[in-house]
């Protein structure tokens, strides 16, 4: 599968037999894990769209019937707001 960056950078992620799956399913923090892996961007700080909708972490990839041509799309996930301004 590919993820779109919002730089424009397509980052390929393969989903190997032999990854972590629980009862055959290939769950989203896995997917995240590969990002980490190959872009240093911590799980935590990202956000996966498919479909124009935020995939949650509790899913897995084939309850958002992705398949392995899919294109994702990876946003960062800002830390905390600065309060209100006066």
């Amino acid at each position: 599968m590919l993820i779109n960056t919002l730089t424009g950078k397509e980052i390929e992620i393969d989903i190997e037999p032999t990854d972590k799956v629980i009862y055959g399913q290939y769950f989203m923090p896995r997917i995240k894990e590969r990002v980490e892996e190959k872009e240093g961007i911590p799980p935590q700080q990202q956000r996966l769209i498919y479909s124009g909708k935020q995939m949650n972490d509790e899913k897995t990839a084939a309850d958002y019937k992705i398949l392995g041509g899919s294109v994702l799309h990876l946003v960062l996930a800002l830390r905390g707001g600065g309060g209100l301004r006066q």
